[in-house]
């Protein structure tokens, strides 16, 4: 088992054979009605990492720079962008660059473009949209 790095494991895998799947008794421990985020745990490259925000609104996925580091990547891996992002309260951030990383969950892996940005974040890594579909996932907002 790997060390732990505010919810991110180094070395820890989460392979799995079962499907993601969502019953009446996932329903047992939320408090109905509720709004909450879909936040996950996630196996990026050789770290499950916590506190994993699932966005199907966003366009890209993001990185936090502190995840980055915790995970001990280099930044000669960044690939440079100009693309301006905007956060939650419409701040404009430049990002560090692009990285990409093998993300898995359950059975399946892909490869995944992450924007890298320096600021503060309750998450670790924002999951968007593109990466939902190429996942063939479905966010259950019910079950969040």
């Amino acid at each position: 088992m790997g060390h732990s790095i505010n919810n991110l494991r180094i070395g820890e895998s989460c392979a799995s054979t079962a499907p993601i799947a969502f019953t009446q008794q996932d329903l047992t421990t939320v408090r109905l009605p509720h709004d909450d985020p879909l936040v996950i745990k996630l196996q990026i490259d050789s770290a499950l990492v916590g506190r994993v925000l699932i966005d199907g609104r966003s366009s890209v996925n993001i990185l936090f720079l502190s995840t980055f580091e915790n995970m001990g990547l280099n930044q000669n891996a960044l690939r440079p962008t100009c693309q301006p992002l905007f956060t939650f309260d419409c701040t404009k951030v430049s990002p560090l660059g692009i990285v990409t990383l093998k993300v898995c969950a359950v059975e399946r892996c892909l490869d995944v473009d992450f924007v890298v940005i320096d600021c503060p974040s309750s998450f670790n890594v924002i999951m968007g949209r593109g990466w939902i579909h190429a996942m063939y996932g479905v966010a259950s907002t019910l079950h969040q």
